[in-house]
């Protein structure tokens, strides 16, 4: 008589990309109800894995974060570093503005758990997580200064950075949340993104040409 067959082990375990696997889970879990909802007990039961496996890949719930968080920082230069480098800056600028809200888009989970209230890089011990951050804004604040405006004031690059940043930060995170779909609909103009958000950007690149 054959011996019974013995049962499979969980292709969750044996895939070799777990950790993978539980970051998907947790961005897939942040898109659906936001990170307030996030249990490292509710990523392992999406990803098929035991209870105990997040914790021993990052220890707790903030270490997920701060991991996903490093990860969006990342993409995000990616992003923005992807652009046409030879553009003059004004336009360079627009060009990283819709890099940066088309990570957003594309990747709603990662975006909102980078911005997180529970992320804050600069009193992280997360050295991967610190230097992400201020790479991110780096490459922004270093297009800033190559504008004329800065060149003839460098006291103005801080500042208008942050305007920059402000500016498509808001304008990704209300295309997220479907603020602007009411008014694109009101005027017929199509996808939010591709008429208003759009418009939205020139805007941005012409002031920025005219400071």
């Amino acid at each position: 008589m054959s011996s019974p067959a013995r049962p499979k082990p969980r292709a969750s375990y044996h895939h070799g990309n777990l950790k993978a696997a539980l970051l998907a889970a947790a961005e897939e879990l942040i898109a659906e109800s936001g990170s307030a909802q996030l249990t490292l007990r509710e990523c392992a039961r999406r990803a098929g894995v035991s209870p105990a496996a997040p914790a021993h890949h990052f220890g707790n719930l903030l270490g997920l974060l701060e991991h996903l968080a490093t990860l969006g920082f990342e993409d995000l230069s990616s992003a923005m570093q992807s652009t046409q480098a030879s553009l003059p800056p004004a336009a360079r600028l627009r060009a990283m503005g819709e890099a940066y809200v088309r990570f957003a888009l594309r990747s709603p989970g990662r975006f909102r758990v980078t911005f997180g209230e529970k992320i804050r890089p600069s009193e992280s011990p997360n050295e991967n997580l610190r230097a992400a951050a201020e790479r991110a804004f780096g490459l922004l604040q270093s297009e800033v200064a190559r504008l004329p405006a800065s060149i003839r004031k460098p006291a103005q690059v801080l500042p208008q950075t942050v305007l920059l940043w402000s500016t498509v930060h808001g304008l990704a995170t209300l295309l997220l949340d479907q603020r602007l779909n009411t008014l694109v609909s009101a005027s017929g103009s199509g996808a939010p993104f591709d008429s208003l958000g759009c418009e939205v950007l020139d805007q941005l690149q012409r002031m920025c040409e005219a400071v």
